[in-house]
């Protein structure tokens, strides 16, 4: 009986140890689940977003003028300051009048000379024209001769001429006379509308020949122009859009514009188009023509800026942190939380990067962030999400701090359902995003000091 018990044990043994060898064969082939990932989430956020373009373009003044002397003479005094604003009509240069007005003094006495002919001529006329009506009843009664009356009229024609003469000789004398007058004008250079003068090329001494330097530069520059190309497919959607109609004088589908300056400031008066190219270039491009209001005269001639104008508006757009973007393969994805707290990626298109104020933080305090708009490529984000379980968009959970680590969990998990795995997939717990202004590491060496 004793043999027969440990023989009885000995079998229930190797059945015990055979069981156990099974269950562990089992949990060998059962995947060993993975450590909960801990991410950043925010609420998928949607609203309309006003599209905004930015072109380069350079500044100039509306009118620009090379100022050149008319006549020559010696430079004697330079009125304006250099770079001084100037009304139109304001005294710029004083040439020597001298030579001038000596010329316009001659003239006048030539022009009392000529009307000093006229009135000798008007005088022989005169007499000769009563000695024609006189003779004309003198040759009929045979008191005068024939040749006496005929040589009568003949004096009546040349003093007629002579007259004629002495009239135009009164006329081309007045026109020597303004032309002295209008280059005794010249003398004094002045402002031909209001603007900036530039710095005077000549110094007080010089001697001038006429249009051959240039004295100063003007600009007009209130308003400003400002020239800049918008490239020509976006110009066409414009124009294409139902609210243009150039048949109704519209001059431009973009019409409001700012500035922003080299410094990456943006000027605080609104530009308007006054003129756009009828024409597309070689570079693909339109070239636009707009004013910008410069009373204080703050925007001068040369300046490099860019133009910023709004485009459009894209109503209910959906949009997430840009930095929730997980670059792979040329695609790029956003990484939603599921119902079943796995993580699970949909490949999106990217639009419009806008800087919008979202909720963000505990207190959804509006914070200035960059937000990327984003769609669906194979089919519409919203049907993606409903896929995964999510119905309403608007309560999507978009991992925005550890993508990377998700996509990765989204990848092995995706391998175990291909491999008929039940359990033991990667997870993750989503706290909320708070976003911070990034900061510099770097200690500055100056701070001491």
């Amino acid at each position: 009986m004793k043999t027969q018990r440990m023989i009885v044990g000995m079998l229930g043994g190797l059945a015990l140890a055979g069981l156990m060898s099974c269950e562990e064969k089992n949990q060998a082939q059962q995947p060993k689940p993975m450590d909960p990932l801990a991410v950043s989430v925010t609420k998928l956020h949607r609203q309309d977003v006003e599209l905004e373009s930015t072109w380069l373009g350079h500044l100039r003044g509306v009118e620009e003028a090379n100022i050149k002397p008319e006549v020559t003479g010696k430079l004697l005094r330079q009125v304006y300051w250099d770079g001084s604003p100037c009304e139109k009509g304001e005294v710029l240069f004083e040439i020597d009048p001298s030579i001038y007005q000596a010329a316009v003094n001659l003239a006048e006495a030539n022009v009392e000379a000529a009307k000093a002919g006229v009135q000798q001529a008007q005088a022989a006329s005169n007499r000769v024209a009563k000695d024609v009506e006189r003779y004309e009843k003198l040759v009929h009664t045979g008191s005068i001769s024939e040749k006496m009356y005929t040589d009568t009229l003949q004096l009546r024609e040349e003093s007629t001429a002579a007259l004629a003469v002495a009239r135009a000789q009164v006329a081309q004398a007045e026109a020597q006379l303004a032309t002295a007058r209008i280059n005794l004008e010249r003398c004094v250079i002045r402002a031909p509308f209001a603007g900036v003068a530039s710095k005077s090329t000549v110094s007080v001494g010089d001697f001038i020949a006429a249009g051959a330097v240039t004295l100063t530069t003007m600009s007009s520059i209130d308003p400003i122009r400002v020239d800049f190309v918008v490239p020509g497919k976006h110009m066409l959607s414009k124009a294409l859009s139902p609210e243009f109609d150039a048949t109704k004088g519209m001059v431009s589908p973009v019409n409001d514009f700012r500035l922003i300056l080299e410094d990456g400031t943006e000027y605080e008066l609104p530009g308007k188009v006054v003129a756009v190219d009828s024409y597309v270039n070689k570079t693909g491009t339109v070239n636009f023509v707009g004013h910008v209001p410069n009373p204080k005269l703050q925007l001068r001639s040369g300046s490099a800026v860019r133009v910023k104008a709004k485009t459009g508006v894209i109503k209910d757009a959906l949009l997430v942190p840009s930095r929730a973007l997980v670059s792979a393969m040329n695609h790029r994805f956003i990484f939603v939380v599921g119902p079943d707290s796995l993580p699970y990626g949909i490949d999106v298109q990217l639009g419009e990067e806008v800087v919008l104020e979202v909720p963000n933080g505990p207190e959804n305090k509006p914070t200035p962030m960059l937000m990327q708009v984003i769609t669906g490529t194979v089919k519409p984000l919203e049907e993606s999400l409903r896929e995964i379980g999510i119905e309403n968009p608007d309560e999507a959970q978009i991992i925005v701090e550890g993508g990377q680590g998700a996509a990765l969990y989204a990848q092995i998990n995706a391998g175990m359902r291909a491999a008929g795995a039940t359990m033991g997939f990667g997870k993750v717990v989503p706290h909320p995003f708070e976003y911070t202004h990034p900061e510099t590491t770097t200690p500055s060496i100056t701070t001491k000091n």
